[in-house]
């Protein structure tokens, strides 16, 4: 049997089932990129944006891999994206090697009204090569089990920690503070 794709079109229900709202950030082994935002009835003014300009940072706490988050047709919209690489590498085994070997980064991004499950708008973003190499660099050490050498999070510990950053810095102040 061959494995099914998820097909995503715009004024169509998302394939893939949403839970809550702002940005889910996947891979697949080849390295592509997936984000899908989901946002309760997005006006008319978001759902134009998304076809804007994008800006890519990383956000940075110590011991932990990069967040990264998204300037959504300037600064006003910022979507934050956490992702938890060993969640990740069990998914899209060897992802991080797909990504930063290919020659252009590009990011499908696709926008998901949460309250009707319909796709409101996709695009595809190019980022910048410096922004895939250092989210690389830092997903790699916390892309395995943990070990002696190493340290990664469970999904538990790691939604925890990502609720403490979340609730000590607002997305303007994580986009201020992030490179």
């Amino acid at each position: 049997m061959e494995p099914t794709t998820a097909r995503f079109e715009e004024g169509q229900p998302c394939p893939v089932k949403v839970e809550g709202s702002g940005g889910g950030l996947s891979f697949s082994p080849a390295g592509d990129m997936l984000l899908i935002g989901a946002v309760s009835s997005p006006s008319q003014a978001q759902i134009d944006s998304w076809v804007g300009k994008w800006r890519a940072k990383l956000y940075t706490e110590s011991e932990f891999p990069a967040i990264p988050i998204f300037a959504v047709g300037g600064e006003d919209w910022i979507l934050e994206a956490p992702c938890n690489p060993s969640a990740q590498e069990k998914e899209s085994p060897g992802f991080c090697e797909a990504l930063f070997s290919k020659d252009e980064a590009l990011l499908v991004a696709i926008l998901v009204d949460t309250d009707t499950n319909v796709v409101k708008k996709i695009t595809h973003v190019e980022l910048d090569e410096l922004f895939v190499e250092r989210m690389v660099l830092s997903w790699n050490p916390f892309r395995f089990e943990a070990n002696d050498y190493n340290k990664s999070f469970g999904q538990e510990e790691f939604n925890g920690r990502i609720q403490e950053i979340f609730k000590m810095k607002t997305s303007q102040e994580l986009w201020t503070t992030s490179w």
